[in-house]
């Protein structure tokens, strides 16, 4: 028998390196290319048509209109919001446009040299993102519909058509993550940048951040991107890894033996003098008050996820009382500099993509709003696949 030894022997040496080889880390559900139009596509949309109830309901894709832009949905964040109204508990203000916290790729635009708002030309194959509601005349996508009329009202959806106007950013350089996150992002840390300037944060400075939710692990990354080191996060001891993970320099288990007082020395010790700045990231309604004993006289407060909208009644009730009516709405100036931040974070190895814990199907949508609904991962994403 002739056996080639040297095959054999490159062979067994190719396995046992394998594994040293760096293994570039994948996103489920990218597109890994812009999908083709061929003319027979069929539109999905996710529609609300009852209390804690989405149908997936089918529609023909309209045509693009001459400053529209036609986007193939790569998902969606779950957005307050959007369980407020699966929920149906914000009854006096009626229906709002379903799922507005999404990204996706062009696929056709109706007319050459369509900008964003930052001047880029819109092109198919650019990823963009959406900063204003999304959608077709504001038609809202709760009960009443009839199947023929039925249309994309959000990015629930596998397609959705951008109109004239809409407040669009090229976002080519970010990966699908970091534009998942831009909506939550931007209120961060355009707040933690303006607070830092109040309180003249630098690498001396203190910061301690409450809480090691979606909101606490974001205001640690924008201050370790804006150059602050002196991070403290304070949470129930099982968050530790995570928050360390995120950039912070000590973290202070909220459970010890002596409380606040406990707290407040080991703040001390770590720093050698309370903090600078306090920012709250849980919805404690406690949190203000604990927050002045863990900062000097000079010091500032700043509650982080009352800009996010997350903040509820003593009945787990979700509402937006801190947003107008018809959403938030940021400069370009703004969002030019939270991209920046995403971008930041990337090279910091910051690992924010950590932050969307739970990944469903646009067809598994209600168990991803039920998922929210019981306050199960962090941030949670719907994604056309």
């Amino acid at each position: 028998m002739d056996i080639k030894i040297d095959e054999i022997v490159k062979q067994v040496l190719s396995e046992i390196d394998a594994p040293s080889r760096p293994v570039q880390p994948k996103t489920t559900f990218v597109l890994e290319e812009t999908p083709a139009l061929t003319g027979r596509e069929v539109g999905k949309t996710a529609v609300l048509d009852s209390q804690e109830d989405y149908m997936i309901k089918n529609y023909v894709l309209p045509e693009v209109g001459p400053k529209e832009i036609l986007v193939c949905v790569e998902g969606c964040m779950i957005s307050p919001s959007d369980v407020t109204e699966f929920l149906k508990e914000r009854r006096a203000a009626g229906s709002s446009a379903q799922g507005q916290e999404g990204t996706g790729i062009i696929v056709k635009v109706g007319s050459e040299n369509l900008q964003d708002a930052k001047g880029n030309v819109l092109k198919v194959g650019d990823k963009v993102i959406a900063a204003k509601k999304a959608g077709f005349g504001g038609v809202s996508t709760y009960g009443g519909r009839k199947a023929n009329t039925v249309a994309p009202n959000g990015w629930f959806a596998n397609y959705i058509v951008l109109p004239a106007g809409q407040q669009v950013y090229q976002v080519n350089g970010l990966d699908l993550e970091s534009r998942l996150l831009i909506t939550r992002s931007i209120s961060i840390y355009t707040e933690v940048e303006r607070m830092s300037k109040m309180c003249k944060l630098d690498a001396d400075k203190t910061a301690v951040v409450l809480g090691c939710g979606m909101e606490g692990l974001l205001t640690v990354a924008a201050l370790k991107t804006l150059g602050i080191n002196k991070i403290i996060v304070i949470d129930k001891e099982s968050e530790k890894s995570r928050a360390m993970e995120f950039g912070a320099w000590e973290f202070i288990g909220s459970h010890g033996k002596n409380g606040v007082a406990g707290v407040k020395d080991k703040i001390r010790a770590a720093a050698g003098d309370m903090a600078d700045a306090v920012f709250i990231c849980t919805d404690s309604p406690m949190g203000r008050n604990v927050a002045r004993r863990f900062m000097k006289n000079s010091g500032s407060i700043c509650e982080m996820g009352f800009l996010c909208g997350w903040r509820r009644t003593p009945t787990a009730r979700y509402f937006e009382d801190s947003m107008p009516a018809g959403g938030r709405f940021y400069a370009a100036r703004d969002y030019e500099n939270c991209m920046n931040f995403l971008a930041k974070a990337a090279e910091m190895k910051l690992p924010l993509y950590k932050l969307i814990t739970h990944r469903y199907k646009l067809e598994e949508i209600n168990e991803a709003m039920w998922t929210v609904v019981r306050e199960e991962g962090l941030g949670i994403a719907v994604f056309n696949r």
